[in-house]
């Protein structure tokens, strides 16, 4: 059901843009959280440590190459807590999860099972404890050539990350490229397939 919301706004975005000849502008990330309540922020800075704790467990003893030394080079709040449009409604049972882009410097790193599972099950169980976290997260994980690959292509998930995402963790040195729009026909294309299946 989200992800199919989600599909809806970028089939949405994409012909916005195709209209009007992919002319977006790209910005500097945003690093602060001020628009965030403390409380979310400290939930914030704990996922971050799981994360973090987590991923160098999962690579302390690997020998492949890309894996021994790999690192996480950015992590990237995205989503609604990005834009400041969260939900956190008891009544309807609705609540806003904690929507993360963890960018790995190899491919090999982002499987699921075999880098991320401590962190998630982690995270899980925090969450169901309460103690320091009361806001589920969703980990996506992508290698930073993949990224900058899907950015020089137009793919507008990663684009609207790079317009609307809070930069939470970055090493030095490790750049996106700057977002380009996606060719009028292709996201044409692309927004009518989103849209037939409304």
């Amino acid at each position: 059901m989200v992800i199919r919301r989600e599909y809806h706004r970028a089939g949405r975005e994409e012909l916005r843009l195709a209209k009007r000849g992919g002319k977006g502008k790209t910005r500097e990330m945003k690093t602060s959280l001020e628009h965030l309540p403390l409380g979310k922020r400290r939930e914030l800075n704990h996922v971050l440590g799981v994360i973090k704790d987590e991923f160098r467990k999962a690579i302390a003893n690997r020998r492949a190459k890309g894996v021994k030394d790999g690192q996480i080079l950015k992590v990237i709040l995205y989503g609604s807590y990005a834009r400041g449009d969260w939900v956190e409604d008891p009544v309807g049972r609705y609540f806003s999860d904690f929507d993360l882009l963890i960018v790995v410097s190899d491919e090999n790193l982002t499987d699921g099972l075999e880098f991320w599972e401590g962190a998630e099950k982690r995270l899980r169980a925090d969450l169901a404890s309460g103690a320091n976290l009361r806001t589920p997260a969703d980990l996506i994980i992508h290698s930073l050539d993949d990224v900058n690959n899907a950015l020089a292509q137009g793919r507008y998930f990663f684009a609207d990350i790079v317009r609307e995402g809070v930069v939470l963790f970055e090493e030095p040195n490790n750049p996106f490229v700057d977002p380009q729009p996606l060719p009028s026909e292709t996201a044409v294309k692309e927004a009518e397939k989103y849209t037939a299946s409304i």
